[in-house]
């Protein structure tokens, strides 16, 4: 096996992040059985906790943001851009319901009681996969290297 494998290790975080963040929204959009409220409980959070404008349409938003993010990691397409828009949902959320609660996220009871520690864990790795791009296993196919005038190609 070849341990120094960059596509492989996209490969990876793609899949778990895709995972989680597809997860997640289906947690917004239907609820159970996804660890989530639904779209009646996420828009009441936004509605009634969080005090945003438009509730609604922001839960919409956000759970599409989510859903649609997380298949496109996983499959491999549109990779940067989904990966960039749910790095900026992160980013929101752990501002205004992380951040005030400090780093540690393991606290026992309220989940919005727990520290930004998971937020910034993530919104590392989505910007890993936004910079590094979709990697060799992905529907989605880097664009070809071109070699700089007077090297070899290594493809």
């Amino acid at each position: 096996m070849k341990w120094h494998n960059p596509g492989l290790g996209l490969f990876i975080l793609r899949v778990a992040l895709g995972i989680i963040f597809l997860m997640h929204g289906l947690g917004k959009l239907i609820g159970p059985p996804f660890d989530g409220p639904g779209m009646a409980g996420w828009t009441g959070m936004l509605r009634d906790v969080l005090h945003f404008p438009a509730p609604t349409l922001m839960a919409f938003v956000g759970m599409l943001v989510e859903t649609l993010g997380g298949l496109a990691l996983l499959l491999g397409l549109g990779v940067q851009i989904a990966a960039i828009l749910v790095a900026i949902q992160v980013f929101i959320g752990g501002l205004l319901v992380h951040v005030p609660h400090g780093f540690d996220v393991f606290h026992f009871g309220d989940p919005m009681a727990r520290g930004y520690e998971y937020s910034l864990a993530l919104i590392g790795a989505l910007l890993c996969v936004t910079f590094a791009g979709p990697g060799n296993w992905a529907l989605q196919r880097a664009a070809p290297t071109v070699p700089a005038p007077g090297t070899a190609f290594r493809g």
